[in-house]
């Protein structure tokens, strides 16, 4: 079947998804139809506005040695013309504190020397899909730190890997750890941290995308998968059938176990994923501390629920000002029980009259365990790549971050279409 005839749903309307829209329309294919659940595009990617200025409940910033985000600007023209965005590191009282104590400084330095010809050993990790995975990066990051003696990176890579909600390093395996936080990524936060961020918010990018795809159909929940006698793929919604050649799946792929009903290995695999619940709070404030804040003591798995980021983002003259929160859920509190833990974290830090103005709850940073590493995981779902001509997309397979969506779209554009 020519291009050009040929009919493609990019199930998930989230940077992956339109990524891959529109990559399928620069290679000739002119029937793509993208379905979101949701009433808005942009998945993790999302932006919100409040006074006349933006702020972010998703995804907040960029780095200049992330290539294929620096690509994609460049394609579209996008300045990055936000405002700066400085981590400081705080006590749970907002007294400032040193990330890198004085007293284990030269150990860090021996191990950032050692860390390079560390990574070298694992090739697995400078390929866009998962494949050929060495054993030690399906054990625990906090082991795989142990293993090569990197006792205050262990510490460093917490700071960025948890605050940011990607996962508890004792749980989550070390591959994901190092591929979403690789050797350059790592050094660059470690630097002068150059995070850039967009004046109208990361939902610039959407915007962009979305502009080059005709079909994009919002609200549109796909509860079902199904192949047909005529080779031809039907997509069932809430409020419709629709028939394709070919599916991109870049939403959470456990959602369509159901496509593999007869493959049991592939029905437990998808139902082995995991995620983290991640709050995201904006809260209006009356006095709002400056940049952005890491409170390391909350770091910890026994202080989950408790605030690890604050993001005032701009200073504004107004009497009232626009705070962002980031926490874990704790697994036994309720939301407003939540809510009380954090309000209470913002007057310990000085922070008056905090009122929520709007909550983001994100199940997101999908990964499996070591077990699952071993069983063959990743070699499964290359392994189902294509077949029945259903595609496998997202983040359980690029690791989460803009540049590694990015970078396993066109992988995967590039591969099968």
């Amino acid at each position: 079947m020519k291009k050009a005839d040929c009919r493609v749903a990019v199930i998930g309307g989230g940077l992956s998804g339109l990524v891959i829209a529109v990559g399928l329309g620069k290679k000739g294919y002119r029937n793509v139809t993208v379905l979101e659940k949701d009433n808005r595009l942009g998945g993790k990617l999302f932006t919100i506005w409040y006074r006349g200025k933006s702020y972010e409940l998703g995804a907040i910033f960029g780095l200049p040695v992330q290539q294929h985000l620096q690509a994609l600007l460049k394609e579209f023209n996008i300045k990055s013309d936000g405002p700066n965005l400085t981590r400081v590191y705080y006590d749970r009282s907002g007294n400032k504190i040193m990330q890198i104590p004085k007293k284990v400084l030269s150990a860090f330095l021996e191990e950032v020397e050692r860390l390079p010809v560390t990574l070298a050993e694992y090739s697995s990790l400078e390929k866009a899909k998962i494949e050929d995975l060495e054993q030690p990066l399906m054990m625990p990051f906090s082991q795989w730190c142990d293993y090569h003696r990197f006792r205050v990176l262990k510490r460093i890579y917490q700071h960025h890997f948890t605050s940011y909600g990607l996962g508890d390093i004792e749980q989550v395996p070390a591959l994901y750890v190092l591929r979403i936080l690789n050797y350059d990524t790592i050094m660059s936060l470690l630097d002068l941290p150059e995070l850039f961020t967009w004046k109208t918010g990361v939902s610039t990018l959407i915007d962009a995308l979305s502009q080059k795809i005709k079909n994009i159909r919002l609200g549109q929940k796909v509860i079902k998968i199904a192949g047909s006698n005529s080779q031809r793929l039907t997509v069932q919604t809430e409020f419709e059938q629709l028939e394709f050649e070919r599916v991109v799946i870049t939403a959470p792929l456990e959602q369509f176990s159901d496509l593999y009903e007869q493959d049991e290995e592939m029905i437990n695999f998808l139902g082995g994923i995991k995620y983290q619940d991640y709050y995201v709070y904006a809260f209006i404030v009356d006095k709002l501390p400056k940049g952005c804040g890491v409170i390391l003591e909350h770091l910890s798995n026994q202080n989950k629920g408790h605030i690890m980021i604050w993001n005032s983002r701009w200073e504004s003259s107004h009497q009232d000002h626009l705070l962002t929160v980031y926490a874990y859920r704790h697994p036994d509190y309720s939301r407003l029980a939540s809510l009380k833990v954090i309000e209470n974290d913002l007057l310990r830090l000085g922070i008056a009259n905090p009122r929520l103005y709007q909550l983001k709850c994100w199940k997101q940073s999908p990964y499996v365990d070591s077990v699952a590493l071993q069983r063959g995981f990743y070699q499964k779902m290359e392994a189902m790549q294509g077949k029945h001509n259903v595609f496998l997309a997202g983040e359980i397979m690029s690791t989460v971050s803009m540049e590694n969506c990015l970078r396993y779209a066109n992988y995967l554009l590039n591969q099968y279409f």
